[in-house]
């Protein structure tokens, strides 16, 4: 890949918590390790399975406040406690989203490590995506004593935490007052800071300031005396902001609510897409097609997950074999890829953000091996900048039913073609796929599944008769991804 290649409309995205990354490869090394030392083996690795972009989570400086009402919390002790059995008092380092400065934390090596790493990276085609949190700030950052009228008051007069209107408030933050001009102009320098030093951001819940939502939030709360009403959306300011002077930046909004579109709409590249993670995990496969039924424009910038530092791990959240057929679908859907550390190897322990190490967990060699396939067909150039097109399942004859199982789509350019087929259900299925492809007809084809390494030899005109195409028939979750190969 080429960094800032717009052509290139699914790229695949790796998410690694800083932190837990350096420490387990400080073990494994004997000595501390920081961005700066990060073995080449390990970008090696990453390079090999074909990521376009490595999001570092929580590289920020996080203050004194955070960690010690992180540690604090009797909630969050018990749920630290079941991550990791052992724990002890530095491993509570408080949640990377209370930031006390847009610098790189000197335990993790500074900014300068940082642009080392960055440049690793570069060399080996990858991106780096940071963290950029808009909403909030720690209760110590140092706009609370030299610039107060930044954030919103409660009634009392303290300044209010930070909070997501349908949850108890983040007590280790403090609010941002996005209706006040000068603490929009202030975060604007501040992501402009943070875009120099990466080629990319992930915008913590990014629609919690857009206008509507944060008048709502805190309609009961006044403007600090002394400052202009901000007029607009912020997004659409910052974003022309910072593509002024970086063309080629992403920004990527976690968003929920249905409201990805919007935020599209200002200007994200991507935004998190809750409503396929939703089906995938907990949906049938008409809900699923429903879903990729939508406008492309709308797809290529979906980010797809099935797990991230918020959700369960998926490995236990799903058995096996849907997880397999659930994990084919996000990596050939439309959109951006996107997988978490330890989700290869089948982690089942969730690590709080708020923890500096994870437990010792076993590998399992059959889920890398099973992603190792997957990603190899994933760098396959069809499945990046092809043409996307859902294949509607037809029943195989009369009175057969098991077709609605499946989710089937085709990704097609002028000399290649993709097929992905899955049985998105517990019952063995069968179904006729007539597939649309050019440049088949009058030809034998040769289908290559990339995953179960089985070839067929097609017609291509029977491939593309209504009345016959391409029959399937797989187990429960079962999968297929067939490459086309038209000559």
């Amino acid at each position: 890949m080429i960094l800032g290649d717009t052509s290139v409309h699914s790229p695949a995205l790796y998410e690694i918590f800083a932190r837990m990354w350096l420490h387990d490869l400080g073990r494994a090394a004997g000595a501390r390790v920081t961005l700066a030392d990060v073995p080449d083996g390990e970008l090696d690795r990453l390079a090999r399975l074909g990521f376009d972009y490595v999001y570092l989570m929580g590289v920020w400086t996080l203050g004194a406040v955070g960690p010690k009402i992180a540690r604090e919390t009797p909630g969050l002790r018990a749920e630290y406690e079941r991550a990791l059995p052992d724990l002890g008092p530095a491993d509570v380092i408080g949640s990377p989203f209370a930031v006390a400065r847009y610098a790189v934390d000197p335990s993790l090596g500074g900014d300068e490590a940082l642009a080392a790493l960055r440049e690793r990276l570069r060399a080996r085609g990858i991106g780096l995506l940071l963290d950029f949190v808009p909403n909030h700030l720690a209760r110590d950052h140092h706009w609370i004593t030299e610039r107060p009228e930044l954030f919103v008051r409660e009634a009392n007069g303290q300044i209010a935490c930070g909070k997501d209107p349908y949850f108890p408030p983040w007590t280790d933050t403090a609010q941002l007052d996005f209706r006040v001009k000068e603490t929009r102009q202030a975060s604007i320098e501040t992501l402009l800071d943070v875009a120099s030093r990466c080629d990319g951001v992930r915008c913590d819940m990014a629609m919690l300031v857009l206008s509507d939502v944060f008048r709502r939030t805190w309609a009961h709360a006044r403007r600090a005396a002394g400052t202009r009403e901000a007029e607009g959306e912020f997004w659409a300011e910052a974003i022309d902001a910072v593509r002024e002077r970086h063309p080629n930046f992403v920004l990527l909004a976690e968003a929920y609510w249905d409201l990805e579109w919007r935020l599209q709409t200002l200007g994200f590249d991507y935004t998190y897409d809750k409503s396929m993670y939703d089906r995938l995990l907990h949906g049938s496969a008409s809900a699923v097609r429903g879903h990729l039924s939508g406008s492309f424009d709308y797809q290529a910038r979906s980010a797809r997950f099935l797990e991230n530092h918020d959700e369960p791990r998926i490995a236990s959240a799903l058995p096996p074999d849907r997880r397999k057929a659930a994990t084919v679908l996000l990596g050939t859907a439309p959109g951006m890829r996107f997988f978490h550390e330890g989700q290869l190897e089948g982690r089942k322990i969730r690590a709080p953000v708020q923890l500096a190490r994870r437990a010792d967990e076993r590998v399992d060699e059959a889920s890398i091996a099973f992603h190792r396939s997957l990603f190899e067909a994933m760098k396959l150039d069809v499945l990046r900048r092809g043409r996307f097109a859902l294949l509607p399942p037809h029943a195989v004859g009369p009175g057969s039913t098991s077709f609605e199982s499946f989710v089937a789509y085709r990704w097609d350019s002028r000399t290649s073609a993709v097929i992905v087929a899955v049985n998105f259900g517990p019952s063995r299925a069968q179904c006729r796929l007539a597939l649309d492809l050019a440049g088949i007809a009058g030809r034998n084809v040769l289908l290559v599944d990339r995953i179960g390494g089985e070839e067929y030899r097609r017609s291509g005109d029977e491939l593309l008769d209504d009345r016959r195409g391409l029959y399937v028939e797989l187990p429960a979750y079962g999968a297929h991804l067939f490459e086309v190969k038209k000559r």
